[in-house]
C-alpha cells in the first residue's frame, strides 16, 4: 500500500491559473490554466486529513491566489474551522492595483489570521510583472502591518535597475548582465527543476545515454516525502518536489492501491527502470537515445501517456502539468 502517516510541512495550491508563464515555474502554471479554485468544503476535507498527520500549518500558494481573493477567503475561514495555521501566502502581486484596494484585500486577509506575504522579487517574474506592482504592494503590507517575506530579496537591485513601468524579458537581463546570467540565476534562485523549469534548463543540461540512466536507477525517495509537499484544489497530494504526479490525499491516508496508480508505484518502488519498462511493455514507448538525467526521460514516458497516447491516469494529475508546460 502506498501510504503517509505523518506530514512535517507544506503548502496548499488553491488554483493552478496564474497570471504568469515564468520560465522557472515547477508546477507549469500559466494564464492557459482553467479558472478552476479549492472550494471550502475542499479544503475542510483537506484540512481535516492534514491536521491528522500531524500538519498544523501551512503556506498558501497557486498559481497566483489571490487572482480571486473572495474564493481565498473561504479557504483561510476553512484553516480557521480546523486549527491550521498559516504560515504564509505566496504572490507575485500582479492583482496589485493601487493602494486603497490592496488594503482592502490586506486586512480582510489580517482579519483571518494571516499575518505575512511572500511576495516574488526576481527577474522571472519581473518578465510578467511590473516591478511597481511589487513596490506597490509592499508599501501597502508596511501600511496595514502586515509581514513582508521577500522572495528573493538579493534580486531587488538587478530588478530595479530597469524601467519598473514596464516588463523585462530575460534577454534583456542578458544583455545587462552577461550571457551567463539565466546559469546563475538558476543557482542564486535555488530552483526546483521541474516542470517549466525543467524544460527551460533541459538546454544547459549535460545529456547521457538512456541505458546509463536505466542503470543507475533507485527508488525515487521524493514521492513519499514529507516535507514540503503540496494539496491542491482537487485534493491531489502532490509530492515533494515531484509535480506531475499525484494520488488524492484522502486515500494516502488509509493506503493507497498500489495496483491502481501503478506509474507512481513503480517510481517509487523502483525507480525510472520501473517506469521505463512499464511504459515500454504496456503503452508502445520508445526512448530516445540520451537524455539530461532521470527526470528528462520520466517526462519524457509522462508526456508520451499523458499528451501522445492521451491516457487518463488517476496518478498523472492534473493534465494540465503537461498541456500547459
Amino acid at each position: 500500500m502506498l501510504k503517509i502517516q505523518y506530514l512535517v510541512s507544506g503548502g496548499i495550491i488553491t488554483n493552478y491559473k496564474c497570471s504568469s508563464k515564468c520560465k522557472h515555474c515547477c508546477y507549469s502554471s500559466s494564464p492557459k490554466w482553467p479558472n478552476d479554485y479549492m472550494t471550502p468544503s475542499m479544503a475542510d476535507e483537506i484540512f481535516a486529513v492534514l491536521k491528522r498527520l500531524g500538519c498544523d500549518a501551512v503556506h498558501i500558494g497557486g498559481g497566483e491566489p489571490l487572482l480571486q481573493p473572495d474564493k481565498l477567503y473561504g479557504i483561510l475561514d476553512a484553516a480557521y474551522r480546523n486549527n491550521i495555521g498559516i504560515e504564509y501566502i505566496e504572490t507575485n502581486a500582479s492583482w496589485y492595483k493601487d493602494a486603497a484596494s490592496a488594503k482592502t484585500i490586506l486586512k480582510e486577509l489580517k482579519g483571518r489570521g494571516v499575518k505575512t506575504l511572500l511576495i516574488s522579487i526576481d527577474p522571472y517574474h519581473n518578465e510578467y510583472i511590473p516591478f511597481w506592482k511589487v513596490k506597490g504592494l509592499i508599501q501597502a503590507c508596511s501600511a496595514v502591518k502586515m509581514n513582508v517575506f521577500p522572495w528573493q530579496m538579493e534580486f531587488w537591485d538587478e530588478v530595479d535597475a530597469l524601467d519598473d513601468h514596464e516588463t523585462h524579458s530575460l534577454d534583456e537581463y542578458i544583455r545587462l548582465y552577461g550571457e551567463d546570467y539565466p546559469v546563475r540565476l538558476m543557482s542564486r534562485y535555488g530552483l526546483n527543476l521541474k516542470g517549466r523549469a525543467f524544460m527551460t534548463y533541459r538546454p544547459f543540461m549535460k545529456k547521457q545515454p538512456v541505458d546509463q540512466i536505466l542503470k543507475e536507477s533507485k527508488p525515487c525517495g521524493l514521492l513519499s516525502g514529507i516535507y514540503h509537499f503540496h494539496v491542491d484544489l482537487y485534493g491531489s497530494y502532490i509530492p515533494q518536489s515531484c509535480p506531475g504526479f499525484s494520488i488524492p490525499v484522502k486515500e494516502l491516508v488509509s493506503g493507497a492501491d498500489p495496483d491502481k496508480y501503478r506509474i507512481f508505484n513503480s517510481m517509487e518502488s523502483v525507480g525510472i527502470r520501473g517506469l521505463f519498462e512499464l511504459a515500454e511493455k504496456e503503452y508502445g514507448y520508445t526512448p530516445k537515445n540520451e537524455y539530461a538525467g532521470k527526470c528528462d526521460l520520466c517526462y519524457d514516458i509522462r508526456n508520451h501517456l499523458v499528451l501522445e497516447l492521451g491516457l487518463d491516469l488517476p496518478d498523472l494529475k492534473p493534465e494540465g502539468h503537461y498541456k500547459y508546460i
